[in-house]
């Protein structure tokens, strides 16, 4: 099944963004600045821990399970053209509907609230929305965490700006001109570690937030996919099935009125009939 989605474009930002940091500290410039260095190799560990924590804990478990939701409602389609008629008969004992444990495992609590409300013999049922939804698909991407990554990314690179301006104005000599001249390279090398932090704070704090939000967007299409062909072809929605029976009821009651209506009109006009002739 599909496991990655837009993430995957992190990987070659992440090493397109190292290339040129190594570009800029070894081959440019009039030579190696250990300060520089450092608080890049510090900011790049940092990100790509960042990186790859989101991509496997976050956003591949979320794909997975819409990769399964999707394939699942390709099937419910096929098998209903088969059946021509609900569904939920024949997936309500299946334990791996989805082969995925995370829609599994909600799907099997699903099944377990309706059979219970049917054995307690009440009206109320539950929905397949109330386990599958929008709200699961934030709890399983941890939109919590990683949607304050962005901000983190541009934190880091704000961060090595003010650290890299007080490399260099700690090393300033404001005395003599000769003085202020030999300082001039420790400046010019504490604000290429702000500028250079900057940079790649923004452009990762960018890449980053459009990935979430197209993961997040791409995951949301693909439940209300999933629930729309749930509700067509396995059951209809519990608000639906309520308002049917509801409906039929009031039609069985209507049946009746009338039966009742036509006895009582035929032995008034057997009476009448009856005394006329007398």
């Amino acid at each position: 099944m599909k496991s990655f989605g837009s993430e995957g474009i992190l990987f070659p930002v992440y090493f397109i963004m190292l290339a040129l940091a190594v570009y800029l500290n070894v081959f440019t410039g009039s030579g190696l600045d250990i300060a520089n260095i450092i608080i890049n190799i510090g900011m790049f560990l940092i990100v790509g821990g960042i990186i790859l924590y989101s991509t496997t804990h976050c956003f591949m478990p979320a794909n997975r399970m819409m990769a399964s939701l999707h394939l699942a409602a390709r099937n419910f389609q096929t098998d209903f053209k088969r059946k021509g008629d609900y569904l939920w008969d024949d997936y309500k004992d299946n334990p791996k509907l989805f082969g995925n444990k995370l829609a599994d495992t909600r799907f099997r609590e699903y099944c377990e609230e309706r059979r219970r409300l049917t054995m307690l013999e009440r009206s109320a049922q539950c929905d397949i929305d109330d386990y599958l939804n929008e709200y699961y698909i934030d709890s399983v991407m941890k939109c919590g965490l990683i949607s304050i990554v962005p901000g983190v990314m541009t934190g880091l690179g704000i961060l090595g700006t003010f650290i890299g301006l007080s490399f260099g104005l700690q090393n300033f000599n404001t005395g003599s001109a000769s003085a202020i001249t030999d300082s001039i390279p420790q400046l010019m090398n504490g604000i290429k570690i702000a500028f250079h932090t900057s940079i790649y704070g923004m452009v990762f704090s960018l890449v980053f937030n459009f990935v979430y939000k197209k993961n997040l967007e791409d995951a949301y299409n693909a439940m209300d996919d999933f629930l729309d062909s749930y509700h067509k072809y396995v059951a209809p929605r519990a608000q639906n099935n309520a308002a049917n029976i509801f409906l039929d009821y009031q039609a069985l009651q209507m049946m009746q009125t009338e039966k009742m209506m036509e006895k009582f009109s035929d032995e008034v006009a057997d009476k009448i009939a009856r005394a006329l002739r007398q």
